[in-house]
């Protein structure tokens, strides 16, 4: 009992916990089969193959409460249009990078890009943001607005606890200055709109507190965490204008970004 209260003390199941919560408005949002077992294959698959994993290394068995937060995004971001085998196709991919693309004892990769980005590449299955993208905030009607809140609850422990908001705030700063300052340029829109879209962005907002400043595959020195959110939003304003393949920007942006400061954490 103890243990199981230990595990439940732990960021990253605390945040397995929330990414749960936010299938669940989604899934309200949007309820059928296909949903469900999409999230319920990406969420069984990784945690399968990280323990088939941790066996063939030779690692005694322990409940890998990290896959469960990288299966969790996996479901959220895989199209419930998806065949099957593509979500389970991103987990093995992605707790293989966790497992196997590995220096110094520790993953390169965020092991869920690498598995969304190798299944794009495969499959020309691109990430979908369905289940994330849907909420949207509004001062007139809180009701309205909770699914908006849930999907900000992992910040309490990514931002919150983790302290890892250097990155979330300099990624921030960086990609509303670019987005803006493009789009307001080329586009002849009102900046201060553009700045609250980018600001309640649903879709920014759970990268930049979910995915982006994940603490095995980022910096922990405080400089450096924040050249890195800097460079990773640099890196996906630059691939959106540029790219025309169907590679999503975020995804793409933080694996370079893993790979490029790997050696400086």
């Amino acid at each position: 009992m103890g243990s199981f209260i230990s595990l439940l003390k732990t960021p990253k199941t605390q945040i397995g916990f929330l990414l749960t919560l936010i299938f669940i408005t989604a899934f309200f949002n949007n309820p059928s089969l296909k949903v469900a077992l999409v999230f319920v294959l990406s969420v069984g698959s990784t945690l399968l193959f990280d323990l088939l994993f941790l066996k063939a290394r030779g690692i005694k068995p322990f409940f890998p409460s990290a896959s469960l937060v990288t299966g969790s995004i996996i479901g959220l971001l895989t199209s419930p249009l998806a065949i099957w085998y593509i979500p389970v196709t991103i987990a093995a991919f992605a707790v293989f990078s966790k497992n196997f693309i590995r220096f110094d004892n520790r993953h390169v990769f965020n092991p869920a890009a690498f598995g969304l980005l190798v299944s794009t590449l495969i499959f020309a299955n691109p990430v979908s943001w369905w289940a994330v993208s849907f909420q949207q905030f509004s001062i007139f009607n809180f009701q309205f607005s909770i699914p908006f809140i849930i999907l900000l609850s992992p910040a309490l422990v990514s931002i919150v606890r983790m302290k890892r908001y250097r990155i979330t705030l300099s990624f921030l700063f960086v990609y509303i200055l670019m987005n803006t300052t493009f789009n307001s340029k080329f586009l002849a829109s009102p900046a201060g709109g553009l700045i609250l879209n980018s600001i309640t962005d649903p879709t920014t907002l759970f990268f930049t507190t979910v995915m982006l400043p994940e603490p095995m595959t980022t910096p922990n020195n405080h400089k450096r965490q924040i050249i890195f959110g800097a460079f990773v939003a640099l890196l996906a304003i630059t691939i959106s204008l540029w790219n025309s393949t169907a590679l999503d920007a975020f995804i793409l942006a933080l694996l370079i970004g893993n790979a490029v400061f790997f050696k400086f954490r």
